[in-house]
């Protein structure tokens, strides 16, 4: 059989220490796999955020290739290239045949438009006026 041994005060403090020494390298540890874990994600995050920029530099690259493009459309000469191989004869107005109105809906005056519609109409008048007397039978 054995013999119950007395603990000394000796033993206890080694123990004791043993205990404190493992505690602080277990603390190391987690601290140690917590910043790899840390540094894993923010690698991970770095290289999503490199590859956000390239799509979106390719992206700005092709956006100003399609605004410059859009922008040689629309000179003069390519829009009536355009219309006319679309079957289109499309031209400017004149200034007689454009008419400004006011906010109200009325006619803006002095335009050389509305003149010129004016004087149209009296000769309309004047031309239907002067069938109607010609037609007329005389007795």
């Amino acid at each position: 059989m054995r013999k119950n041994r007395k603990v000394s005060k000796r033993m206890s403090v080694v123990a004791q220490n043993t205990a404190y020494a493992s505690a602080v390298l277990m603390a190391a540890f987690v601290v140690v796999i917590v910043n790899l874990l840390a540094s894993s994600s923010c690698s991970q995050l770095m290289k999503s955020i490199g590859e956000k920029e390239r799509t979106l530099s390719r992206l700005e690259d092709e956006r100003s290739r399609e605004s410059a493009r859009w922008e040689e459309m629309k000179t003069p000469e390519r829009l009536e290239q355009a219309l006319m191989r679309h079957g289109l004869s499309m031209k400017p107005p004149k200034p007689d045949q454009i008419i400004r109105m006011d906010r109200e809906g009325r006619l803006i005056p002095n335009q050389f438009s509305v003149a010129k519609e004016a004087q149209r109409q009296r000769n309309l008048a004047l031309a239907m006026s002067g069938a109607r007397t010609m037609s007329k039978p005389r007795r």
